[in-house]
């Protein structure tokens, strides 16, 4: 197959050998317990399916690694483990599209042989991302890997990759710390020579990043760990494309910077590597603001509009718990401890593990991701973790009827339906302003968090991209209080334009819901909804999600023929004000004709 992202109709998809398909798949962690026949039967074709190079943990606070075999820890590579998932979801679905998830992450004899070129985490060394010699030898693993896959008897069957590595196989580094060795602040100090000419940088103690108050050389140490977490995607998704010759798109969860904060994980450089011809989609999960609860926005943690804007697919996580969710230690018994990934917390309070109590929540729950994914022409894979979430009926109904409309939505021209006339402007580079901890990290978050009760839509946007978006929008929104230079140019173009903003700052580090709500009315942006739910709109689409039981008004700007699509209790009609009487925490969709 070859495979590239087609934009039509401003909405991105894959592009396989000349057809145009919708971005919806499904995965698991746990191939045994996964509901692959479930899908299948309700119209799915893409899965991605989950294979490691080692079976160490990809979460080195927990220990928790969800793979049963290791490519490449035997004397011989072992590709039995994803072989067997990959023929099974054939026989089921001979026309199935299977994308690889592939964790590069080096084996234990590596890790034994390589000392010095790893770090230290809680449940032993790992590969450090500051390594050529992981950078190296990871290829080496990575094209025999992918040469095996292209001399399988399913090859004809594989549409595409995900590079995967680091923590949670989100490209963090694997001590959370930014690869805190000697060989990383060796390599830091070289960075610090040819990127600021800056010469003789002091070797610190590891506690230097975490103490109160700004320092310049740990501002640049966290800029540091974010660019080599960014080159080290790029370089394995560099690796992969020239080897494939092009042919298939890559893509990586990175990127995080609409709601990570901390510089040592690594994930604050996408503008190094958004331009990258070796990238075609960036991914991360819907955001876990509150653990996931009821009556907010799980936003996204990636300026989707500045994805879009450079020719990528933004193609989301969904891993939405159910009340079907369960312990992973009840999935996959005697394999992992009782003291991980509870349901509950220390205080008896329920995790973000756990799911809500009713399969109608549940299903409430799927469709406020897949509104808000729809709305904002991203890609959507369900990812059932640990196997079973969504094997229900009426909540495979549901998941039915959203591939139902996904598929159909290509047809629809999205120009002529409503859109954000909000821009939110994420700062990457302002993180790099602020002390690690520090309550300024936190106020992009707070920030968009608010937005999201506000029932006004919005697009995240990168600063660099100001000059690229800002004629389409009637207010800005930033939300860094101590902005980068890109940040400041930002603002001056905004002036220059004459498109009104608002401004985090030092004494006001972020806004509440009404703070925000009124400025962009009075600025002659429309609300739909100004009662506090979540308001989704965009690509033909409206959307909410009730904060309370009671009569829910969406006021449209013009008449529209409007039908429900998910959900019930409103009759088709043109109209410019839906109402409808809905229950706390039910979620509508409605499709504008």
């Amino acid at each position: 197959m070859k495979s590239r992202i087609e934009f039509k109709n401003e909405k991105p998809y894959i592009n396989i050998d000349g057809k145009l398909h919708s971005p919806l798949a499904y995965t698991t962690y746990f191939d045994e317990c996964g509901e692959f026949s479930d899908f299948i039967k309700n119209g799915y074709r893409m899965f991605f399916v989950n294979v490691s190079f080692t079976d160490l943990p990809i979460n080195n606070v927990t220990g928790f690694s969800p793979f049963l075999t290791g490519v490449f820890e035997g004397e011989t590579p072992d590709y039995n483990e994803f072989d067997g998932v990959v023929r099974k979801i054939i026989s089921r679905s001979p026309d199935a599209l299977i994308f690889p998830r592939i964790n590069i992450a080096m084996p234990r004899k590596w890790i034994e042989e390589n000392t010095p070129e790893c770090v230290e985490t809680p449940t032993g060394r790992r590969e450090s991302l500051c390594s050529e010699k992981f950078l190296d030898d990871g290829a080496k693993l990575l094209k025999e890997l992918i040469s095996h896959i292209r001399s399988s008897d399913y090859n004809d069957k594989i549409a595409g990759y995900q590079i995967c590595g680091g923590t949670t196989q989100e490209w963090m580094h694997h001590d959370m710390e930014g690869s805190f060795s000697e060989m990383g602040l060796e390599k830091f100090r070289l960075w610090m020579k040819e990127k600021y000419n800056i010469n003789n940088v002091p070797k610190f103690p590891k506690e230097d990043l975490f103490r109160a108050g700004f320092d310049e050389i740990v501002s640049r140490y966290g800029e540091f760990c974010c660019e080599v977490a960014a080159t080290t995607v790029e370089h394995f998704c560099k690796v992969l494309k020239n080897y494939i010759n092009n042919e298939q798109i890559a893509g990586v969860f990175y990127g995080y910077n609409a709601f990570v904060n901390n510089p040592l994980l690594g994930l604050l450089g996408l503008r190094y590597i958004i331009d990258s011809p070796y990238i075609d989609f960036f991914s991360s999960p819907c955001c876990y603001d509150g653990n996931r609860k009821f009556g907010i926005d799980w936003g996204d943690m990636i300026p989707t509009e500045t994805v879009k804007s450079h020719g990528k697919l933004y193609f989301v996580e969904c891993d939405i718990r159910t009340s079907l969710t369960r312990r992973l230690q009840d999935s996959r018994p005697g394999k992992y401890p009782d003291n991980i990934y509870t349901l509950t917390d220390a205080q008896g309070n329920k995790s973000v593990w756990s799911g809500p109590e009713t399969v109608d929540l549940s299903i409430s729950a799927m469709r406020k991701a897949f509104a808000h994914q729809l709305t904002k022409a991203s890609g959507v894979w369900w990812f059932d973790m640990w196997g079973g979430w969504y094997h229900h009926d009426e909540i495979m109904s549901e998941i039915n009827k959203m591939r139902v409309i996904g598929e159909s939505s290509k047809e629809k021209i999205s120009a002529k339906f409503l859109k954000a006339d909000t821009v939110v402007f994420i700062d990457e580079k302002a993180y790099f302003n602020n002390p690690i901890g520090s309550h300024f990290c936190h106020c992009v978050n707070i920030t968009r968090v608010a937005l999201g009760n506000t029932g006004i839509p919005f697009d995240l946007c990168m600063t660099e991209d100001a000059e690229k978006v800002l004629h389409k929008y009637k207010a800005a929104v930033f939300t860094a209080p101590l902005p980068s230079e890109s940040g400041r140019k930002a603002v001056e173009m905004c002036k220059k334009m004459n498109i009104p903003y608002i401004h985090t700052d030092s004494e006001k580090p972020h806004f509440t819901t009404n703070e925000l709500r009124d400025f962009l009315v009075s600025e002659g942006v429309h609300c739909y909804n100004a009662d506090g739910n979540v308001l989704y709109c965009g690509g033909g689409y409206v959307g909410i999600h009730s904060v309370n039981d009671g009569v829910v008004n969406i006021s449209l700007p013009s008449k529209y023929k409007v039908k429900q699509i998910l959900g019930t209790g409103f009759e088709e009609s043109e109209t410019d004000n839906i109402s409808l009487i809905m229950n706390k925490y039910d979620t509508v969709l409605f499709e504008l004709i």
